[in-house]
């Protein structure tokens, strides 16, 4: 727990910023903060931005997480190693050191993902390990699919999927709706192409047993054409439809 409370130092310092209210832990990264008993996963933190905001805007909120970053690291004793952090057009990748046990850590700053399917969601989490720390994060469940998706592109091993269904953390009444969502961020990742969909994993097997319109969506997506309302209700395949990394796909 030692390395969860120090990368929760991070999430300390960034409380108290407001622009970091724009960006949202995903994926395995949020999970490790708010399931609780589920123990330190990853030695990085991914956030998404999430805003409607123009991209003029969006540069702004950019411009002003790279110059507020060093500093905030550096007053709870991290330090920032600018020759190994790369800045791209779609994500900003931070390695810091913690100056205590020279242990390394990233921040990776997403800035394509910034819709999402559902509305993202505030924790605050007290125990023995953390006093009041507010998570910024996705909201459950579509962290859960993020995650899964993150399983199938080699990223992590199955310790959280094992949790999740041992400890019913997601039912199986909500398998359908988290595999459409895993649906969608799958056709959207790098890997896509890659990625074995005749899922082999006995505990992802009944989470995900493709329908017929999931499998068209799949075999459109890999031709660049992503029709959402086949995996997604109207009003949510709308709401995707304005995705960037859909629309930069979609070109």
């Amino acid at each position: 727990m030692d390395k969860l409370k120090r990368l929760g130092e991070v999430l300390y310092a960034f409380d108290t910023v407001e622009v970091f209210e724009y960006y949202k832990l995903s994926g395995a990264s949020a999970l490790q903060y708010i399931v609780f008993d589920l123990g330190f996963i990853t030695h990085t933190l991914n956030f998404d931005l999430d805003t409607t905001l123009d991209i003029s805007k969006v540069n702004e909120l950019r411009q002003l997480v790279n110059q507020t970053l060093p500093k905030l690291l550096q007053s709870k004793n991290f330090t920032l190693d600018t020759k190994k952090s790369k800045l791209t057009g779609k994500v900003d990748s931070y390695v810091i050191v913690d100056n205590i046990t020279k242990e390394v850590y990233q921040l990776n700053f997403n800035y394509l993902n910034r819709v999402h399917i559902l509305k993202p969601e505030y924790f605050a989490r007290m125990d023995k390990h953390f006093v009041d720390l507010h998570i910024y994060a996705l909201s459950t469940l579509e962290n859960y699919a993020r995650y899964i998706v993150e399983y199938l592109e080699g990223v992590y091993d199955d310790k959280i999927l094992e949790f999740m269904v041992a400890h019913r953390k997601v039912l199986p009444q909500q398998y359908p709706f988290m595999r459409k969502m895993v649906a969608f961020y799958l056709s959207i990742s790098d890997q896509f192409n890659d990625i074995e969909l005749d899922i082999k994993n006995l505990r992802l097997i009944d989470i995900l047993s493709w329908n017929e319109n999931e499998l068209k969506y799949f075999d459109l997506a890999r031709n660049g054409q992503y029709d959402l309302k086949l995996i997604l209700p109207e009003t949510m395949a709308n709401k995707m439809d304005s995705h960037p990394k859909l629309k930069l796909l979609r070109r």
